[in-house]
């Protein structure tokens, strides 16, 4: 969860954006997106033109090869970009909730971590798999500090959320009934799946979408659910950019106005994940999807090793 202080990030109506989600560990296949889009130069300069965006919409750890190199890699663009003109927002996804809560010594979030893909971020560290099986919490964090101190402090600095235009910008998507200006408080907006990209009521049209509609959203871009290839819903005004079923990484220029399914697709081949998750069924995740926004709404309202400056 985003530390308490951070605010959404809005982003200039006349900046061009390119958005992707759920890149997981993913730095090759990054690497080599974001060098097709001439945002970098296919490694670690950024190279884009003034006034241009990169939105990474969470879930940048956990399954792949390489979360800290990432992490790193995002962070080190960010920076650049902004002394370019230009700008890198990062935000927060469930794994990146799943390792701060985790490490933080939340029982349900540690749980979550740890079936999920946090001993492939340990061992991006450096960590051998006798440092993490069988280990508490707080053993896990004291060495990951001891290994990456920047670590937990650049997932600490992800935004909850970004607008451009109409467009909002999140990991799980748009939450009924809820004004996006409390989502701060909720983490509702992380986990939610079909209640929104699948729902009958017609998004924002419809009643329960009204908060968003009020606020001058009309469209919005998202991940967190696996799909084949980029997908749009409710015609043409949500895109899911999270594309692991297909076995790939998607960057998306989105389209300034109109249909998402009209923005311009590039994908990547991703690496095979480093270490399998633990064996779950699809009831259990449907009750983690449930479950777990309130368990982190409960540690952020505690203050519970939670930064705040």
């Amino acid at each position: 969860m985003a530390a308490p202080h951070l605010a959404p990030i809005t982003i200039p109506l006349d900046f061009s954006v390119w958005a992707a989600t759920d890149l997981h560990g993913q730095l090759t296949a990054v690497d080599a997106l974001l060098g097709e889009a001439g945002l970098t130069d296919g490694a670690g300069r950024w190279t884009a033109p003034r006034r241009t965006a990169l939105v990474v919409t969470g879930d940048m750890v956990d399954r792949g090869p390489d979360s800290l190199g990432l992490v790193r890699r995002l962070v080190s663009l960010r920076e650049q970009a902004r002394d370019a003109g230009g700008m890198v927002a990062l935000l927060e996804g469930n794994h990146e909730v799943q390792v701060l809560g985790g490490l933080a010594g939340v029982p349900e979030l540690f749980r979550a971590l740890m079936a999920f893909g946090g001993p492939a971020t340990f061992a991006s560290a450096g960590m051998e798999p006798q440092e993490w099986i069988g280990r508490d919490a707080s053993t896990i964090a004291a060495r990951m500090d001891e290994l990456a101190p920047d670590f937990r402090p650049a997932l600490w600095s992800c935004a909850p959320y970004a607008r451009w235009r109409d467009v909002v910008l999140v990991h799980g998507g748009p939450v009924p009934d809820v004004p996006v200006q409390a989502w701060g408080r909720s983490a509702a907006r992380l986990w939610i799946r079909g209640a929104f990209f699948a729902s009958e009521a017609e998004f924002p049209t419809a009643a329960e979408w009204s908060p968003y509609r009020d606020a001058g959203i009309g469209r919005a871009v998202f991940g967190h659910t696996p799909v084949d290839r980029p997908t749009t819903y409710h015609h043409g005004r949500v895109v899911n950019l999270d594309t692991w079923r297909g076995h790939a990484v998607s960057l998306a220029r989105v389209a300034p106005d109109g249909d998402l399914g009209e923005s311009r697709f590039l994908a990547q081949p991703a690496q095979p994940r480093s270490i399998p998750d633990a064996p779950v069924s699809g009831e259990e995740v449907s009750r983690l999807d449930r479950d777990l926004p309130a368990v982190v709404d409960d540690w952020i309202a505690s203050g519970r090793g939670v930064p705040t400056g």
